[in-house]
């Protein structure tokens, strides 16, 4: 008797540990699980004008918030990609961010949370820029002067609609524009954009409706456009200030495209598509015939297939020195080809390739991204026509008031479609050269520049900056002798700190190398946003 007591004792703390456990096993799994998102409970939407209520202190301030009208609730809400009842996602969070940026309508966007006894609150903030412009944009490299004078609403009547009127007079022609753009016209998912130019030697219509893909997770897409044009062509050569030649141009073109995802997340997606167009142009020669009569005379039928992994980055003084932006680093893969068979109005079958190709990765204080495309146009007798680019931009963003950028870029066409030749000058690539400086088929671009922000927000307008550059460049016809160009110099950068646009207007002081056709010596120069992003015809 006396030996079975251990045991009975061991039997029953056995007992003891197995109730214990059992009790202790349902409330863990009452336990809530952590690595489980909390769901929204509700959104809520705040919007601000121009000037927030606690800075329209001043009778100027509180008048330009009474003028303008602040975006629509709905036009923000139809943006959000995520609602009440669904479970918290962070990328899509910030996918709803950068596509509210990308409207075009804000200064600010900001979107926040907070656990209530409600549940969980997701608050979106959104602050107008300051949408209707009358506009004056001067560029200017030395004796040569390109002005617009434009009426612009980016956000008529507060549906992130743009409409604009403006003049352009540059030293080729004199340009009369009529646009209109709203992405979402039709039940919040059919766009439209339309075009009329009105220029001193020709005319350009042009239309397109359909519904795009507004974010990555988006199943699909369509798009319908036409545009014709009545045109004069200048062709420019060896830096010279006159056209060398000029041509007639009538065009008439008409495509639709249509797109699927094959996998869709908030992380990137797979996506192909098909493409269809007509087409009438009486200044192409070669592989196409010529149409006097305006009639189409030739189709084209294709296909492509692109791949994204998304990675957009936020970074502070970039493009606008004092506010926040997303820089595009995602790896992008995109193949599509056209098909043109005789049937289709061709003297020869032609099947043309193209190929874009984009990779970026973030470092310490900045970013750098690379880029390039490549086209052809193969017929029996080989390659027809094509082109070929190359970019890449270094940002080096220590702090938001220092900013060090290199860039770089090269190009390539073989027979390239009259008015469609590389083209540099007055402003676009070596700043301080004027206007078709460098025409060809052969291009090179370099460009470093570093600026220091003076001042963010200053007097709640103008962010301020000081900038220094050095550009080198050139482009020129295959067979004749290289032709470039470098330029460097100091200069003022002015950003509209209450606009939703971020490229600062520059004004520098610039000392230009001579060549065959300009001399040497100091400038003036005006023009807007980064040296390379001023247009460089075929920039990829």
């Amino acid at each position: 008797m006396v030996l079975q007591r251990p045991l009975q004792r061991r039997a029953t703390r056995a007992v003891l540990c197995l109730a214990v456990l059992g009790l202790a096993a349902p409330a863990a799994a009452q336990q809530p699980d952590s690595t489980v998102a909390p769901t929204i409970d509700h959104v809520a939407i705040t919007r601000y004008s121009i000037f927030d209520p606690n800075e329209a202190t001043f009778w100027l301030l509180r008048l330009v918030n009474t003028l303008h009208i602040p975006t629509r609730e709905y036009v923000v809400r139809r943006e959000l990609l995520f609602g009440a009842g669904d479970q918290y996602d962070s990328a899509r969070v910030v996918e709803t961010d950068r596509n509210l940026r990308g409207l075009g309508v804000f200064r600010a966007v900001q979107i926040d949370t907070a656990t209530t006894d409600s549940g969980l609150v997701a608050t979106v903030t959104t602050r107008d820029g300051w949408s209707t412009r009358p506009d004056f944009r001067f560029r200017s490299t030395g004796g040569s002067v390109a002005y617009t004078l434009a009426l612009i609403e980016d956000n008529l009547l507060g549906t992130a609609s743009q409409a604009s009127l403006l003049y352009r007079k540059n030293p080729d022609r004199t340009t009369t524009t009529l646009a209109f753009r709203q992405p979402r016209l039709i039940a919040g998912r059919v766009g439209l954009t339309s075009r009329w130019d009105n220029r001193s030697d020709g005319d350009r219509v042009y239309a397109a409706m359909g519904q795009q893909f507004f974010n990555t997770e988006t199943a699909s897409s369509w798009n319908l456009a036409g545009e014709t044009r009545n045109e004069r062509i200048l062709r420019f050569t060896e830096g010279e200030p006159v056209p060398t030649d000029s041509v007639f141009r009538e065009y008439r073109y008409l495509r639709f495209d249509a797109g699927k995802a094959l996998s869709a997340s908030s992380g990137g997606y797979v996506r192909v598509g098909l493409m269809g167009q007509l087409r009438s142009d009486n200044v192409l020669t070669g592989i196409l015939p010529v149409d006097d009569d305006g009639n189409f005379t030739t189709g084209a039928v294709g296909a492509w297939l692109e791949w994204r992994r998304t990675r957009y980055e936020p970074v502070v003084g970039y493009r606008a020195q004092g506010r926040p932006e997303s820089v595009d680093l995602s790896p992008v893969a995109r193949l599509g080809f056209w098909v043109a068979p005789t049937s289709f109005g061709y003297s020869r079958s032609v099947i043309a390739p193209d190929l874009w190709l984009q990779a970026g990765t973030r470092f310490g204080g900045g970013f750098a991204l690379v880029s390039g495309v490549a086209n052809g146009a193969y017929s029996s007798a080989g390659l027809d026509s094509g082109s070929a680019q190359l970019g890449a931009t270094v940002a080096l963003i220590p702090s938001p008031r220092h900013l060090f950028v290199l860039h770089g870029s090269m190009g390539v066409i073989k027979n390239p479609v009259p008015g469609t030749e590389f083209d540099l000058g007055l402003g676009a690539g070596p700043r301080g050269f004027r206007e078709h400086a460098f025409t060809g088929d052969r291009m090179f671009f370099g460009t470093a520049e570093y600026r220091y922000a003076l001042a963010n927000d200053f007097a709640k307008v103008v962010d301020v900056g000081l900038a220094t550059f050095f550009d080198v460049g050139g482009a020129w016809y295959s067979g004749a002798p290289r032709r470039t160009g470098w330029d460097a110099g100091v200069g003022l950068r002015l950003g509209a700190s209450r606009a939703p646009d971020l490229d600062a207007n520059r004004i520098d002081l610039v000392y230009r190398s001579g060549n065959d056709q300009e001399s040497s010596g100091w400038l003036l120069v005006v023009a807007k946003g980064f040296a390379f992003s001023s247009g460089l015809r075929g920039e990829p």
